[in-house]
């Protein structure tokens, strides 16, 4: 669990775009970590996860207790839909979806509306281009990653 955490702090910290539309893979690591240790402990680790590196490496808006939250929700949603499950498109899919939809879509802008007071619907709409393309990408990536995982050695890691 302690590499993983690792691991998603530090893909946390890599993307690839401009600020409009940036490409991220800390995704991934979250998604391991439901994936071996199911929607509690992926949960508590998303949390540490956040909790560490606001310490160590904070962001340029500070620690915001909503976005912890935030991590907290993402961890539990990948460990109920991977944990245990068979390893198909459709659910790396629908976790994803969740995931947009929920979290990215929902609670983060509402946090960045609470921290900036600009309109949640002002942030929304610029917000939904982003997360669509987020959708595709990350579906595919968390299935090529996990379809992997499942056919090899490592399958049984977490157990």
């Amino acid at each position: 669990m302690a590499l993983l955490i690792a691991m998603q702090m530090v893909l946390s910290k890599l993307s690839i775009g401009s600020n409009v539309m940036q490409v991220g893979f800390s995704f991934l690591a979250v998604g391991l970590l439901g994936y071996y240790f199911g929607p509690v402990k992926a949960g508590i680790a998303s949390v540490i996860s956040d909790v560490i590196s606001n310490v160590i490496m904070p962001s340029a808006g500070g620690f915001f207790f909503g976005f912890t939250f935030s991590a907290l929700v993402t961890g539990v949603i990948f460990g109920f839909m991977l944990y245990n499950h068979k390893v198909t498109i459709w659910r790396s899919f629908l976790t994803i979806l969740l995931i947009t939809v929920i979290v990215n879509t929902g609670l983060n802008t509402l946090w960045i509306h609470m921290m900036t007071n600009i309109p949640y619907v002002t942030l929304l709409i610029p917000r939904l281009a982003k997360e669509a393309f987020s959708l595709v990408y990350q579906t595919g990536l968390l299935y090529i990653v996990l379809r992997w995982i499942s056919n090899s050695k490592f399958n049984k890691i977490g157990q």
